[in-house]
């Protein structure tokens, strides 16, 4: 997942295992679990703004409604809701929950079947 430098005014101080606990838990359900809502952070003159993001297209140009400055992604983010909101856009929130999704199930299902096959062998 494309990460936003720490130095970055618009993200918010998260540890790594919170949200890694946040995955977890609603990589049982990822349909349920994506947020539409973000605040936008213009990195020239600070102004914050509350967005709707769209479900199913990234935006890839935001003017600022304050300085009036047209934002772009930073290099390797998908949209400007990934670079400059409080939350990643919904296409990145479901493909990072369907992979955490997919990683969790792993670790369940090759747990229960090394135990399994102790019992066997």
């Amino acid at each position: 997942m494309p990460q936003t430098p720490a130095w970055y005014p618009g993200k918010t101080d998260v540890s790594i295992e919170d949200d890694a606990d946040t995955l977890e838990l609603l990589a049982l359900d990822p349909s349920k679990a994506v947020t539409s809502q973000t605040t936008v952070t213009c990195p020239s003159c600070g102004f914050r703004k509350d967005e709707t993001m769209p479900e199913s297209e990234c935006v890839y140009f935001y003017t600022c409604t304050n300085c009036h400055k047209v934002l772009k992604p930073i290099f390797g983010d998908c949209c400007v809701f990934c670079s400059y909101g409080t939350v990643i856009c919904p296409s990145e929130q479901k493909r990072a929950l369907t992979e955490a999704s997919a990683s969790l199930r792993r670790f369940v299902d090759d747990g229960g079947s090394e135990g399994e096959s102790g019992k066997e062998g």
